[in-house]
Parts: C-alpha cells; structure tokens; sequence
C-alpha cells in the first residue's frame, strides 16, 4: 500500500478543520471572529472650533514682525495691541466629525480612537502629530480613560497604528474627547453604536501652541507683508488628518476601522485686525 505524502495528509486535514469549523458554526479563515463585521466610518468634515482672535493674533506676533530701531518693537506692539498673550491661549481645536454604521446586531461601544495631523503637509515646516485616547463605558467603574498609548496598536498592515507616527511631536495634537449631543462638553465615555444602527460622533482636538506658534510664525511675516502692499492678510492652516477607530466586540476582541486621509484648510478669524497699525510697524521717530 502507498503511503500517502506530507501534503495529501495537510490537505486532508485543512479540509476536516474546514468541514468541522462549518458543522460547529466556527468562522473558517476569512471569516471574522465571532461573526462580527467591522463597522464603517463615513468622515463627513472637521470644523474649527476655536481659535485664536485677530487681536490676540497681532498681539503676539508683532514683536516678531515689527521692524523697529533700538529694540523697541515690544514696547510699541504692546501700545498698539496690549501685552503678548500667554502662548497657552492660542491653542487651535478643531472637530472632527464622523457617522458609524454598525453592520451587526449587537450594540459595538467604541473604545479608542487614534488621531493623526499634518499642518502644511506640502511645506518644508510642516508638523507631524498623533494622539491615542481610550474611552470607558458608564458601568465600567475601574475603567481609565485618557491617553493611552497602549490601545492604539495594530499589527495589521492596512490599519494605522500610533507606532506609525513615531516621529510625530508629542505635544502638538491632543484629543479633548467626544461630544454628545447640542454641543455637550467633549466627554471620554465610549458612545455606542446599536445593532443595526448609525451614530454621529464629534470628536474635539486641539493643535497646542508649543509646535503651532513657531510655525504660524510664517504666516505672521506673511500677513504683514500683506499689509504693507494694502491687501488683506489670511492666516491658513492647510492639514492632513488620518486615524483608526477601535471597536470592542467583547469575546471576539476589538474591531479596528480606519478614517481618511483627508485634506483641507483651517482660516484663522483675521476680521478687525488694525490694518494701519500692522501696515506700518515702524516705531514713530524712525527712517
């Protein structure tokens, strides 16, 4: 009798656990665990939520700008605007704004989310920064929200882990939390998706002045250079955003979806700016 090859058997065995996974109800390869279907994410837009004013803006950046003999730019910016803003309040939040789908019918809560920025992604100054945040649900009293490096990570090549942005700067981007609805304060409790349903979610973010100011800086020069030629300034922030949603799936693990990129452009409020003042920076005296 011929004995069969290492292969034959291989096969024979691959097709009984195949045949024995159906017979029991156990998904086969392919076929995700616990029979649950990952959720889509649908980006519908990010919105600026807050940013720094006009006045606060000029006030700031005009010692850097203002051309002025003697040092005496501080002195003169400060009699034109005031006194330079604290830097941590010209921090720039933003919202993003998604709608999940939950294909299943068992409720899915989100878990955490992984965020990921660019500003001016087509520049030589451009800022890389990324934040994970967990989130807990309302009956989970030892659950900690929060950063959370730890539960942003994924081996699998088409999901963005947070180890892909390890050259991010740290303290660039950071998540507020998710808002509920009429506008509740950004909240770290996991919202769920039900069985069968959609969910709009509303996550805030914030660009910390630490990296933004030194490269709005730029757009500082520029808007003066603006001025001076009597035309009105803009201050753009052109962006990348990308990401990944988990979900948790309870015994069958968590489910990870991930969102964009995306590209647009955040226009800081310029309207009342001093045009006469900024147009000409030199200090009274000077030539």
């Amino acid at each position: 009798m011929r004995s069969s090859s290492p292969i034959s058997w291989l096969l024979l065995a691959t097709s009984l656990a195949a045949a024995g996974c159906a017979e029991l109800g156990i998904p086969g390869p392919g076929v995700p665990v616990g029979g649950i279907q990952p959720p889509t994410l649908t980006f519908q837009g990010a919105t600026l939520a807050r940013a720094p004013s006009a006045a606060q803006l000029a006030a700031y950046y005009c010692p850097d700008v203002a051309s002025v003999p003697f040092g005496g730019a501080a002195m003169v910016c400060q009699g034109l605007f005031g006194g330079r803003p604290d830097p941590a309040s010209m921090s720039v939040s933003f919202d993003v704004h998604f709608q999940a789908t939950n294909p299943n019918q068992v409720p899915l809560p989100l878990s955490s989310l992984l965020a990921a920025v660019t500003v001016f992604p087509a520049a030589g100054n451009q800022r890389l920064g990324a934040a994970c945040v967990s989130f807990c649900a309302p009956d989970s009293p030892g659950c900690v929200a929060g950063p959370d490096p730890n539960a942003c990570q994924s081996s699998a090549r088409d999901i963005h882990s947070l180890a892909d942005y390890a050259a991010a700067a740290a303290p660039l981007l950071a998540v507020a939390g998710l808002e509920g609805d009429a506008g509740q304060v950004p909240s770290m409790l996991a919202p769920k998706v039900a069985g069968g349903g959609n969910l709009d979610v509303t996550a805030r973010m914030t660009l910390q002045p630490g990296e933004l100011l030194s490269v709005l800086r730029q757009l500082a020069v520029q808007s003066a250079d603006e001025l001076k030629r009597g035309h009105t300034p803009t201050f753009a922030i052109p962006y990348r955003l990308e990401g990944t949603v988990w979900f948790d799936a309870g015994a069958a693990g968590r489910v990870a979806v991930p969102w964009g990129p995306t590209e647009g452009t955040f226009l800081l409020p310029v309207q009342g700016l001093s045009l006469s003042a900024l147009a000409t920076p030199d200090a009274p005296g000077s030539t």
